[in-house]
Order: structure tokens, then C-alpha cells, then sequence
């Protein structure tokens, strides 16, 4: 095109082409995710820690690596209350009205599996515990009624929102203890400062009684961390700075201690227990997956590239998986063949494991920030 000028003839030249070449609107479907969440789907919480008013869950499906949604959960993001059917969940948030300051509003949010979708809200007291998510920071009762949630302010409480009313139940005074862990159908216990435990039950409307409180069960010089795992109905395994395992029963008047044990026995050689949620059990096998470091106590909460796997019925160590990155995390699926899921506080990627046989099977990477708690499709569908 003689004589047009250099702007020129590039006008020219996409008049032309839009003659010719139309943009194609981009369709938009919507897709169904199953009814309940089949046994390799897992959840992996990002508490969003250089963002933290940005929390969120991730869903995927472990078997292919693919993400298959999101779900977010504010401000100091906890982990999901999964009920234990797979088909729905609620998610605990914290909000503020101008994004990172404003008025504070505490909610219960409702979801269904099959569409991830925002439903009902439960609006809550403004005093959900603020910091890293682990086990005991919020749960169900055994029997799905009910959502029990942490308080810190530095006041201590738990506020109880009623699932199958969509109502709130009230907000329960603690003083003294600290966390949930679920005991029974609708009873709980908690950790108190000076080493022991206190249960607690609901009443068939979610009212909260106090309940006995045992003598201290650990030494204060070598306390048991709030880290523990679940091993039965009534159950939970603990562990103390120098990688102690205490068994803790709540099923009688008060919190009891059933058995003790050591993970690194006589000769430990500077192993140690560590991580934010540093261990998981296979309830059908009875076996229990521990991240273990070397390192002095200070470094309790340190990631570890091992995992030493124990027979709790003998309380032996029957193998070790060496991990292909360290992990400050890991859960198992409940599953006849368990997977073991494993990640790293600032490392975006979830590690999948052959669970029987330490096989590493697939990475899935570019998953968020700070990566927290995991949680596997529930047993009992």
C-alpha cells in the first residue's frame, strides 16, 4: 500500500483482518461433581499466610492429579467440619467489610459436593480462633448434628452452631482449656494449662455442660503438644516434645491416660516428632504415620523428610518412608488401598504415596501458598 504511513497502514492491515477473522465467544459450562466425595478425593487447606484474608480449601482427586474446585474461607481460613456421608460440608470464615479491616463478621457457610456452590450461613460471635488450622480448631460431633468451634480472645470458648436447624446454639465459656476433640456422638474433651484434660457434652439442643477433669496426664517439663491424632471413638493419641505418644480415653467421668509409649525409643540419636500436622492413622489397619527430623526440641515443629510407620497394637516401627520433599503435613485415606498425602508449609504441591509401600505415584504442584491441613474423603459413607 504505497504512500499510507507506517500507522497507517497497520490500521489498515486490522480492518482488514477483522473482516475475516471473528472471536469466537468462549462458552462457559457447569459441571457436577459426584453426590459424595469418592475415597482418593481430598481436601488440602491454604490458611493463605502472606494474604491472609484470602483463605481457601483445595479439592482434588489424587488418583489423576486433577483439581477439581476450590471453596474459600476467609480471613484465618480453618479447616472443613466434612460431614461423614462425603455430600456436604460447612466452612468457618472470617470476613471484614473493607477487605483487611472494617467490621469483623464471623460465618458458618454450608456447601454441597456435588456443585462446591455457597448455600445457607450461619452468622457466628466475631471470635473464631485466628492462627494456623489444626486438628482441634474447630469439629462435627460424631454424629453430624452439630459444628463445635474454637474461641481465643485471649478468652476462651466454643461456639456451637446447630447443622440441621441452620441456627446458631450459642457461644460456651471454657476457661481454662482449650480445643476440641470429639469423644463420642456429642461429647468432647479439651486441654487445660496445667497438663490436664476436661470433657465436655452437648445436650440434645448443642448446650454445652462441662464435664470431669482428670489430673494432669504429662509432665510440664515435657508437655504433649495440641497435635494429636484420632485413633477410635473415644481415643486420641498424643505427643510431647521429646516424641512421647500418651493415650488419651475419654469415655468414662474423666479424660484418662490408657497407654504410653516412646516413637524413638531408648536411643532416639536427635529424632524427633514434627510439623503442623505431623501424623495420621490408618484405622483399619491399626497403623499410625509419624514425620519424624532430626533436630533439639526447639525444632518440634520443624518439616521432616522421613515418615516412620508403627503397629500400634505392638508399638513397633515396621517400616520408614523416605520422602521425595520434606513435609510439615501428611494423611492417609481410610481406604483398603490407602494413599498418603504429604506437603510442605510454602511449598505449593501435595505429594501422593503409596501408603503400603512408600511408592511416590504424582505431584500436584502450583497449589496455593502455605498448604496446612489435609483432609481425606471421610469413612463411613
Amino acid at each position: 500500500m504505497p504512500g499510507l504511513r507506517p500507522l497507517t497502514l497497520v490500521a489498515a492491515l486490522l480492518l482488514a483482518g477483522s473482516a475475516t477473522a471473528q472471536l469466537v465467544p468462549e462458552e462457559l459450562v457447569v459441571e457436577s461433581l459426584p453426590e459424595k466425595l469418592p475415597p482418593h478425593w481430598v481436601w488440602v487447606n491454604d490458611v493463605a499466610f502472606f494474604n491472609m484474608s484470602d483463605g481457601r480449601a483445595y479439592l482434588i482427586d489424587a488418583d489423576t492429579g486433577r483439581f477439581m474446585g476450590m471453596v474459600s474461607g476467609g480471613y484465618s481460613h480453618l479447616k472443613l467440619g466434612i460431614d461423614r456421608r462425603g455430600d456436604r460440608f460447612v466452612v468457618p470464615g472470617t470476613y471484614y467489610s473493607r477487605g483487611t479491616r472494617g467490621e469483623r463478621t464471623d460465618v458458618l457457610t454450608f456447601y454441597a459436593t456435588k456443585n462446591l456452590e455457597p448455600g445457607s450461613e450461619i452468622i457466628l460471635p466475631p471470635k473464631k480462633y485466628s492462627g494456623l488450622p489444626f486438628v482441634g480448631t474447630s469439629n462435627l460431633t460424631d454424629d453430624g448434628r452439630f459444628m463445635i468451634i474454637y474461641n481465643f480472645t485471649p478468652e476462651q470458648s466454643v461456639t456451637v452452631a446447630d447443622l440441621e436447624r441452620k441456627a446458631l446454639v450459642g457461644e460456651f465459656e471454657t476457661p481454662g482449656c482449650a480445643l476440641i476433640y470429639p469423644v463420642g456422638p456429642r461429647r468432647f474433651m479439651m486441654q487445660c494449662g496445667d497438663g490436664s484434660m476436661q470433657l465436655a457434652n452437648l445436650t440434645a439442643d448443642g448446650r454445652v455442660t462441662l464435664g470431669g477433669v482428670s489430673k494432669p496426664l504429662w509432665d510440664l517439663d515435657n508437655p504433649a503438644t495440641e497435635r494429636a491424632v484420632r485413633i477410635s471413638e473415644s481415643r486420641w493419641m498424643f505427643f510431647t516434645f521429646d516424641s512421647d505418644v500418651i493415650v488419651v480415653d475419654g469415655s468414662g467421668d474423666q479424660p484418662k491416660v490408657v497407654e504410653k509409649w516412646s516413637l524413638v525409643g531408648p536411643k532416639p540419636d536427635g529424632w524427633r516428632l514434627g510439623g503442623l500436622q505431623p501424623s495420621a492413622y490408618h484405622a483399619a489397619t491399626g497403623t499410625l504415620y509419624a514425620v519424624m527430623h532430626q533436630g533439639g526440641r526447639e525444632t518440634r515443629k520443624d518439616p521432616g523428610q522421613q515418615v516412620w510407620v508403627f503397629d500400634v497394637r505392638t508399638r513397633k516401627k515396621i517400616r520408614q518412608i523416605d520422602l521425595a520433599s520434606p513435609a510439615t503435613s501428611i494423611a492417609v485415606s481410610e481406604d483398603a488401598k490407602p494413599l498418603l498425602y504429604a506437603a510442605q508449609f510454602g511449598v505449593p504441591s501435595l505429594h501422593v504415596y503409596d501408603a503400603l509401600n512408600g511408592q511416590k505415584l504424582r505431584s500436584i504442584d502450583q497449589l496455593g501458598q502455605t498448604l496446612t491441613y489435609i483432609q481425606p474423603a471421610p469413612v463411613g459413607q
